[in-house]
Protein backbone atom coordinates (compact mmCIF):
# COMPACT_ATOMS: atom_id res chain seq x y z
CA UNK A 1 0.00 0.00 0.00
CA UNK A 2 1.29 3.45 -0.91
CA UNK A 3 2.03 5.88 1.89
CA UNK A 4 0.13 9.19 1.83
CA UNK A 5 2.43 12.21 2.16
CA UNK A 6 2.48 15.83 1.08
CA UNK A 7 5.87 16.00 -0.62
CA UNK A 8 8.70 13.92 -2.03
CA UNK A 9 12.13 15.58 -1.92
CA UNK A 10 14.73 14.48 -4.45
CA UNK A 11 18.43 15.17 -3.84
CA UNK A 12 20.99 13.90 -6.40
CA UNK A 13 24.63 13.63 -5.36
CA UNK A 14 28.00 12.46 -6.66
CA UNK A 15 31.41 11.41 -5.35
CA UNK A 16 32.63 14.69 -3.85
CA UNK A 17 29.29 15.88 -2.45
CA UNK A 18 28.74 13.69 0.60
CA UNK A 19 29.06 16.45 3.23
CA UNK A 20 26.83 18.65 1.07
CA UNK A 21 24.06 16.05 0.72
CA UNK A 22 24.16 15.40 4.47
CA UNK A 23 23.71 19.12 5.20
CA UNK A 24 20.96 19.56 2.62
CA UNK A 25 19.02 16.58 3.99
CA UNK A 26 19.47 17.91 7.54
CA UNK A 27 17.96 21.23 6.46
CA UNK A 28 14.94 19.48 4.95
CA UNK A 29 14.38 17.40 8.08
CA UNK A 30 14.66 20.44 10.33
CA UNK A 31 12.27 22.78 8.54
CA UNK A 32 9.76 20.54 6.76
CA UNK A 33 7.14 19.50 9.29
CA UNK A 34 4.57 18.38 6.73
CA UNK A 35 4.51 14.63 5.92
CA UNK A 36 7.29 14.01 3.41
CA UNK A 37 9.88 11.53 2.18
CA UNK A 38 13.42 12.09 0.87
CA UNK A 39 14.88 10.23 -2.11
CA UNK A 40 18.63 10.65 -2.58
CA UNK A 41 20.25 9.27 -5.72
CA UNK A 42 23.97 8.45 -5.90
CA UNK A 43 25.41 9.07 -9.37
CA UNK A 44 27.51 5.88 -9.37
CA UNK A 45 30.12 7.08 -6.87
CA UNK A 46 33.28 4.89 -6.89
CA UNK A 47 33.40 4.84 -3.08
CA UNK A 48 29.76 3.62 -2.77
CA UNK A 49 28.47 6.69 -0.97
CA UNK A 50 24.98 5.23 -1.29
CA UNK A 51 25.85 2.51 1.23
CA UNK A 52 27.36 5.05 3.61
CA UNK A 53 24.30 7.31 3.37
CA UNK A 54 21.92 4.40 4.03
CA UNK A 55 23.87 3.52 7.16
CA UNK A 56 24.20 7.06 8.49
CA UNK A 57 20.80 8.55 7.58
CA UNK A 58 17.97 6.08 8.26
CA UNK A 59 14.42 6.74 7.14
CA UNK A 60 15.17 7.95 3.62
CA UNK A 61 15.33 6.16 0.27
CA UNK A 62 18.80 5.94 -1.27
CA UNK A 63 19.04 4.84 -4.90
CA UNK A 64 22.15 4.36 -7.05
CA UNK A 65 22.51 4.97 -10.77
CA UNK A 66 23.68 1.87 -12.71
CA UNK A 67 26.25 4.12 -14.42
CA UNK A 68 27.43 7.71 -14.08
CA UNK A 69 25.08 10.15 -15.82
CA UNK A 70 26.62 13.46 -14.76
CA UNK A 71 24.89 16.82 -15.05
CA UNK A 72 22.77 18.58 -17.68
CA UNK A 73 20.72 16.02 -19.63
CA UNK A 74 22.28 13.24 -17.54
CA UNK A 75 20.65 14.74 -14.47
CA UNK A 76 17.28 14.41 -16.22
CA UNK A 77 17.92 10.62 -16.26
CA UNK A 78 18.71 10.60 -12.54
CA UNK A 79 15.64 12.67 -11.74
CA UNK A 80 13.37 10.54 -13.94
CA UNK A 81 14.47 7.48 -11.94
CA UNK A 82 13.49 9.25 -8.70
CA UNK A 83 10.20 10.47 -10.20
CA UNK A 84 9.17 6.95 -11.22
CA UNK A 85 10.15 5.57 -7.81
CA UNK A 86 8.05 8.25 -6.10
CA UNK A 87 5.02 7.59 -8.32
CA UNK A 88 5.28 3.87 -7.65
CA UNK A 89 5.65 4.03 -3.87
CA UNK A 90 3.85 7.16 -2.63
CA UNK A 91 0.68 9.19 -2.92
CA UNK A 92 1.91 12.78 -2.80
CA UNK A 93 1.06 16.32 -3.87
CA UNK A 94 4.43 17.58 -5.06
CA UNK A 95 7.93 16.47 -6.01
CA UNK A 96 10.64 18.92 -4.92
CA UNK A 97 14.05 18.76 -6.57
CA UNK A 98 16.95 20.13 -4.51
CA UNK A 99 20.58 20.10 -5.59
CA UNK A 100 23.21 19.56 -2.90
CA UNK A 101 24.03 23.28 -2.98
CA UNK A 102 20.42 24.15 -2.13
CA UNK A 103 19.28 24.52 1.49
CA UNK A 104 16.03 24.81 3.36
CA UNK A 105 16.37 27.92 5.55
CA UNK A 106 12.88 28.28 6.93
CA UNK A 107 9.49 26.57 7.28
CA UNK A 108 6.39 26.74 5.11
CA UNK A 109 7.53 25.84 1.60
CA UNK A 110 5.35 22.73 1.29
CA UNK A 111 2.25 24.37 2.75
CA UNK A 112 2.59 27.48 0.60
CA UNK A 113 3.24 25.38 -2.51
CA UNK A 114 0.19 23.20 -1.76
CA UNK A 115 -1.96 26.34 -1.53
CA UNK A 116 -0.55 27.63 -4.82
CA UNK A 117 -1.20 24.31 -6.58
CA UNK A 118 -4.74 24.14 -5.19
CA UNK A 119 -5.50 27.68 -6.38
CA UNK A 120 -3.87 27.05 -9.79
CA UNK A 121 -4.62 23.36 -10.56
CA UNK A 122 -3.19 23.66 -14.08
CA UNK A 123 0.26 24.46 -12.65
CA UNK A 124 2.85 21.80 -13.43
CA UNK A 125 6.03 23.46 -12.14
CA UNK A 126 6.72 26.15 -9.55
CA UNK A 127 10.04 27.96 -9.19
CA UNK A 128 12.10 30.89 -10.43
CA UNK A 129 10.54 31.36 -13.87
CA UNK A 130 10.16 34.87 -15.28
CA UNK A 131 11.63 36.73 -12.30
CA UNK A 132 14.29 36.07 -9.67
CA UNK A 133 14.06 36.83 -5.94
CA UNK A 134 15.93 40.11 -6.48
CA UNK A 135 13.33 41.19 -9.05
CA UNK A 136 15.59 40.71 -12.08
CA UNK A 137 13.84 39.41 -15.19
CA UNK A 138 15.22 36.13 -16.49
CA UNK A 139 16.40 35.64 -20.07
CA UNK A 140 15.82 32.30 -21.86
CA UNK A 141 17.47 33.30 -25.16
CA UNK A 142 20.42 30.89 -24.86
CA UNK A 143 18.13 27.89 -24.40
CA UNK A 144 15.91 28.99 -27.29
CA UNK A 145 18.97 28.91 -29.54
CA UNK A 146 20.05 25.54 -28.11
CA UNK A 147 16.64 24.00 -28.82
CA UNK A 148 16.67 25.45 -32.34
CA UNK A 149 20.09 23.88 -32.92
CA UNK A 150 19.32 20.48 -31.40
CA UNK A 151 15.94 20.15 -33.14
CA UNK A 152 17.18 21.20 -36.59
CA UNK A 153 16.85 18.57 -39.38
CA UNK A 154 20.20 19.85 -40.66
CA UNK A 155 21.88 17.82 -37.89
CA UNK A 156 21.37 14.72 -40.04
CA UNK A 157 23.99 16.08 -42.43
CA UNK A 158 26.54 15.64 -39.63
CA UNK A 159 25.22 12.20 -38.54
CA UNK A 160 23.68 13.66 -35.38
CA UNK A 161 20.16 12.85 -34.15
CA UNK A 162 17.39 15.44 -34.42
CA UNK A 163 16.07 16.00 -30.89
CA UNK A 164 13.00 17.43 -29.13
CA UNK A 165 10.74 17.97 -32.14
CA UNK A 166 7.73 16.05 -30.81
CA UNK A 167 7.64 17.57 -27.29
CA UNK A 168 8.26 21.05 -28.71
CA UNK A 169 5.35 20.58 -31.12
CA UNK A 170 3.09 19.39 -28.29
CA UNK A 171 4.25 22.12 -25.89
CA UNK A 172 3.57 24.88 -28.40
CA UNK A 173 -0.07 23.75 -28.53
CA UNK A 174 -0.22 24.88 -24.89
CA UNK A 175 1.49 28.24 -25.36
CA UNK A 176 5.10 27.19 -24.82
CA UNK A 177 7.71 29.82 -25.62
CA UNK A 178 10.76 28.01 -26.93
CA UNK A 179 13.44 27.83 -24.24
CA UNK A 180 11.35 29.07 -21.31
CA UNK A 181 12.26 27.31 -18.10
CA UNK A 182 12.40 27.15 -14.34
CA UNK A 183 15.82 27.82 -12.82
CA UNK A 184 17.56 24.66 -11.66
CA UNK A 185 18.84 24.11 -8.14
CA UNK A 186 15.38 23.82 -6.62
CA UNK A 187 11.94 23.61 -8.19
CA UNK A 188 8.58 21.97 -7.49
CA UNK A 189 6.67 19.57 -9.75
CA UNK A 190 2.95 18.93 -9.36
CA UNK A 191 2.23 15.20 -8.89
CA UNK A 192 -0.54 15.38 -11.49
CA UNK A 193 1.92 16.81 -14.01
CA UNK A 194 4.41 14.03 -13.25
CA UNK A 195 1.75 11.38 -13.83
CA UNK A 196 0.84 12.98 -17.14
CA UNK A 197 4.52 13.02 -18.14
CA UNK A 198 4.80 9.34 -17.23
CA UNK A 199 1.74 8.43 -19.33
CA UNK A 200 3.15 10.31 -22.31
CA UNK A 201 6.58 8.71 -22.06
CA UNK A 202 8.38 11.88 -20.95
CA UNK A 203 10.11 10.08 -18.07
CA UNK A 204 11.56 7.45 -20.41
CA UNK A 205 14.04 9.34 -22.58
CA UNK A 206 17.25 7.33 -22.91
CA UNK A 207 20.74 8.69 -22.46
CA UNK A 208 22.66 6.65 -25.04
CA UNK A 209 20.21 7.12 -27.90
CA UNK A 210 19.09 10.69 -27.23
CA UNK A 211 20.40 12.65 -24.30
CA UNK A 212 24.14 12.18 -24.70
CA UNK A 213 23.80 14.36 -27.80
CA UNK A 214 22.17 17.21 -25.85
CA UNK A 215 23.56 20.15 -23.87
CA UNK A 216 20.23 20.90 -22.21
CA UNK A 217 19.83 20.51 -18.43
CA UNK A 218 17.16 18.81 -16.34
CA UNK A 219 15.20 21.96 -15.45
CA UNK A 220 14.93 23.02 -19.11
CA UNK A 221 13.85 19.51 -20.12
CA UNK A 222 11.25 19.22 -17.36
CA UNK A 223 9.92 22.70 -18.18
CA UNK A 224 9.45 21.63 -21.81
CA UNK A 225 7.80 18.36 -20.81
CA UNK A 226 5.51 20.18 -18.35
CA UNK A 227 4.09 22.27 -21.18
CA UNK A 228 3.99 19.28 -23.56
CA UNK A 229 1.89 17.44 -20.95
CA UNK A 230 -0.60 20.32 -20.95
CA UNK A 231 0.40 22.05 -17.70
CA UNK A 232 1.57 25.56 -16.88
CA UNK A 233 4.76 27.04 -15.41
CA UNK A 234 4.39 29.62 -12.62
CA UNK A 235 6.67 31.84 -10.61
CA UNK A 236 7.37 30.95 -7.00
CA UNK A 237 10.72 32.71 -6.75
CA UNK A 238 9.83 36.42 -7.04
CA UNK A 239 10.65 38.95 -4.29
CA UNK A 240 7.46 38.11 -2.36
CA UNK A 241 7.80 34.33 -2.81
CA UNK A 242 9.50 31.77 -0.51
CA UNK A 243 12.20 30.61 -2.97
CA UNK A 244 15.51 32.48 -3.44
CA UNK A 245 17.12 30.81 -6.45
CA UNK A 246 20.02 31.73 -8.74
CA UNK A 247 22.59 29.68 -10.60
CA UNK A 248 25.80 30.45 -8.71
CA UNK A 249 25.35 33.15 -6.06
CA UNK A 250 22.50 33.59 -3.58
CA UNK A 251 20.86 36.80 -4.90
CA UNK A 252 20.06 38.21 -1.45
CA UNK A 253 22.04 38.85 1.74
CA UNK A 254 21.71 35.91 4.15
CA UNK A 255 20.49 38.10 7.00
CA UNK A 256 17.84 39.70 4.78
CA UNK A 257 16.44 36.45 3.48
CA UNK A 258 16.17 35.09 7.03
CA UNK A 259 14.43 38.26 8.21
CA UNK A 260 11.95 38.00 5.32
CA UNK A 261 11.09 34.38 6.13
CA UNK A 262 12.40 32.75 2.96
CA UNK A 263 12.17 28.96 2.86
CA UNK A 264 14.75 27.65 0.38
CA UNK A 265 17.88 29.03 -1.29
CA UNK A 266 20.32 28.16 -4.08
CA UNK A 267 23.28 28.27 -4.52
CA UNK A 268 25.15 28.35 -1.21
CA UNK A 269 28.42 27.98 -3.11
CA UNK A 270 28.84 31.74 -2.80
CA UNK A 271 27.00 34.28 -0.69
CA UNK A 272 25.62 37.66 -1.75
CA UNK A 273 28.38 39.41 0.22
CA UNK A 274 31.14 37.13 -1.02
CA UNK A 275 30.91 34.44 1.65
CA UNK A 276 32.35 31.01 0.92
CA UNK A 277 30.19 27.91 0.87
CA UNK A 278 31.60 26.87 4.26
CA UNK A 279 30.66 30.24 5.75
CA UNK A 280 27.17 30.09 4.26
CA UNK A 281 26.51 26.58 5.53
CA UNK A 282 27.84 27.41 9.00
CA UNK A 283 25.55 30.45 9.22
CA UNK A 284 22.41 28.51 8.31
CA UNK A 285 23.40 25.48 10.38
CA UNK A 286 23.63 27.76 13.45
CA UNK A 287 20.01 28.79 12.85
CA UNK A 288 18.94 25.14 12.92
CA UNK A 289 20.31 24.56 16.43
Amino acid sequence: MKKNIDAVFFVPFCEKEYDMVIDTIASIRHYVKEPHHIIAVDDFSPSRLDERLKAEVPGITVLRNPRRHGGRSGLYITQAIACKHALEHFNFKMFIKMDTDALMVGPGLVTRAATELAERPATGILGSWEFRADGKKRNWHMWRLTFLTESSPARRLFSKPVLWRKPIREAKKHGYRLGENILGGCYILNERCLRAMARMGYLDYEYDNILRFSKIGDEIIFSLFCKAAGFEIHDFGRPADPMVIALDIVPMAKEKLMAEGKAVIHSVKKGFDGETQAQMREFFKAHRV
